[in-house]
């Protein structure tokens, strides 16, 4: 993923629509969020501009804001990559024809390109859960994001069922199932809900 956003092929063969989607395609609403301080909103910006994990400091700044898990995040975040393939590896023995020839992840690009929407995707979890606010999202560019997955063709039952995967491996993190654990359950349920609304929006399109 490019920052909150896809790229599920090379960039040399993306039709121009899609080119014209990705930078609109951001999908983290906080930098602009006015229940969050001036300081907070551009913590945010800057990070997720640079597609980076928060620093200690930034988690220290947002420790005090009401349902805050930022001490929890503290404990998730070095554990991104471990948690990611975990997620990938029980998705692909659930559903192993996912990078075969004529998979919805095959050829091997746009199954890396998955991995790093997962991992980008729980970045932006724990942007939200760090924050205190669970509708960490921007809905237009969650909508950005929704055309340009139509554009490219990514599975999205494959991208739900992945995302629904991290969630569980998170949550086996001991932490996670205490109380301030709830911010960040409640963070994977927002983005989940908003991709399996992708799907009802796709199904209805296919009915009409």
């Amino acid at each position: 993923m490019n920052d909150s956003k896809p790229s599920p092929r090379p960039a040399a063969s993306l039709s121009a629509r899609a080119l014209a989607l990705i930078p609109k395609a951001r999908i983290l609403g906080l930098p602009g969020d006015p229940r969050l301080s001036t300081a907070q909103r551009t913590i945010f910006a800057e990070a997720d501009d640079l597609r980076r994990q928060l620093l200690p400091h930034e988690l220290d700044h947002l420790s005090g804001n009401p349902h805050s898990a930022a001490r929890l995040v503290g404990i998730l975040q070095p554990e991104a990559e471990v948690l990611v393939a975990r997620a990938r590896s029980q998705l692909l023995a659930e559903q192993p024809e996912l990078i075969q020839p004529g998979g919805g992840l095959y050829p091997p690009f746009r199954a890396a390109a998955c991995w790093r929407d997962l991992w980008q995707f729980l970045r932006c979890v724990l942007y939200g859960a760090a924050s205190g606010i669970v509708d960490f999202t921007s809905p237009r560019g969650v909508q950005a994001m929704e055309l340009l997955y139509q554009e490219l063709h990514v599975p999205l039952g494959a991208m739900v069922r992945g995302l629904e995967l991290l969630k569980q491996h998170t949550m086996m993190i001991g932490p996670v199932r205490q109380p301030t654990g709830e911010t960040v359950v409640a963070c994977f349920d927002h983005l989940i809900g908003s991709l399996q609304g992708f799907r009802v929006n796709q199904e209805k399109e296919h009915l009409t």
